[in-house]
């Protein structure tokens, strides 16, 4: 398996780069988010939540990555103020190894809805900023 893209997707997120996150992305990636109760199908409906969480976070520490035939996970520790999360990406891959659909896992449950009332707040922002 060719893991190219994931470790690049890694190392983007831990910089927080997001451009070359999706970039490791196919078109049609599908993301499951704790922060909504419907996938997010598509880099362009995508990018908004990455710039969200990018905000939101402050630090990711890739602590391990797994593989298996056409997947791979990774389990990471991220840091958004108080909060402290630790996760799972779980990632299936195309031929070319890039990411076609993405489930991120958040742990312990009350930091990761602090963590989702933040980004929530971003979003209205963002939102009302467009509309006005």
């Amino acid at each position: 398996m060719n893991l190219t893209h994931v470790h690049a997707f890694a190392a983007a997120l831990q910089a927080k780069d997001r451009d070359a996150m999706l970039a490791q992305m196919a078109e049609a990636v599908v993301l499951h988010t704790p922060l909504a109760a419907e996938p997010v199908r598509g880099k362009a409906a995508i990018r908004p939540v990455v710039d969200a969480l990018l905000e939101v976070i402050d630090t990711f520490e890739i602590r391990e990555i797994l593989e298996g035939p056409g997947h791979a996970a990774a389990f990471f520790g991220a840091a958004a103020g108080p909060n402290r999360l630790d996760g799972m990406d779980y990632w299936r891959l195309d031929a070319a190894g890039r990411i076609v659909e993405m489930t991120v896992l958040w742990r312990p449950l009350p930091e990761a809805i602090a963590v989702r009332d933040r980004l929530v707040r971003i979003a209205e922002t963002q939102a009302s900023a467009a509309a006005g």
